[in-house]
């Protein structure tokens, strides 16, 4: 019994998160679908306008990096604050503590499939036709769900005492975003620099998607990238959670 009440309080959490993040806005819900728009006008006209690359419906390329690259960064730097937020409750009220990460994953992942839509939306209307490879789709939305809770548990845990992480992740994110090729082809990188850049499951993820989405077909739509993805997602995500809830009996404290 207990662990359904901890499924519905963690629900009830994130659609409150949900509903409190556009509390008071004009636009309301319409600024989770417009944010990542705005950016993606602003970097098409950019890229496809003042430079030119060689990439088959580049506007749907852009835009499904965008989406996905906005998911992480967006998971990964609210999770250092939410012990902040949630500080009176977390003094007052036992829950296991996991629930707060996990809503506040939840909200940016109704975020995402919000943008999903739209970025279907857009698919259905640039003539891009859809291919048995799409279903793959739902795979590499839960290995990135995994994949990014999972480094969540480890900056929320380790936040309240070292402060200046956020900074250096911000940072770190920002570097992140330029390193991976989210708004360039991976083919105007010199093929020797290709392992480092993948050694990032996000970009593997990335790449797997538009592969899967768009294409041409590669390496990336292949068993073996799902078992570099899943296994990296996943001891991430084992050791997030155990050094969280390690360091979770002193959050009061520090907070």
């Amino acid at each position: 019994m207990r662990r359904k009440n901890y499924i519905f309080l963690t629900f009830v959490m994130a659609i409150t998160d949900f509903k409190i993040k556009y509390d008071n806005s004009v636009l309301g819900y319409l600024w989770s679908l417009l944010k990542p728009l705005l950016m993606f006008g602003t970097l098409y006209l950019v890229f496809s306008v003042f430079v030119r690359w060689d990439v088959e419906n580049y506007r749907l390329y852009l835009l499904l990096g965008i989406i996905l690259w906005n998911f992480l960064s967006e998971v990964t730097l609210n999770s250092m604050v939410l012990l902040e937020g949630k500080a009176s409750i977390l003094k007052k009220i036992y829950f296991p503590r996991w629930i707060i990460v996990i809503a506040s994953s939840l909200t940016s992942l109704l975020t995402l499939l919000l943008n999903i839509v739209v970025f279907f939306i857009f698919f259905i209307f640039s003539g891009a036709h859809f291919r048995t490879s799409a279903l793959l789709l739902a795979v590499y939305l839960a290995e990135l769900y995994v994949l990014v809770v999972g480094v969540a548990f480890l900056l929320c845990a380790l936040y309240p005492k070292f402060r200046d992480i956020h900074h250096i992740w911000e940072v770190f994110v920002q570097l992140g975003f330029w390193a991976t090729p989210i708004i360039y082809p991976i083919a105007i990188v010199p093929p020797k620099y290709h392992p480092l850049i993948f050694a990032n499951p996000a970009a593997r993820i990335i790449q797997g998607c538009r592969e899967a989405l768009i294409g041409p077909s590669g390496e990336f739509l292949g068993f073996t990238n799902h078992i570099i993805i899943t296994s990296v997602a996943a001891c991430l995500f084992v050791a997030g959670l155990g050094m969280f809830n390690r360091l979770s009996r002193s959050f009061a404290e520090d907070l």
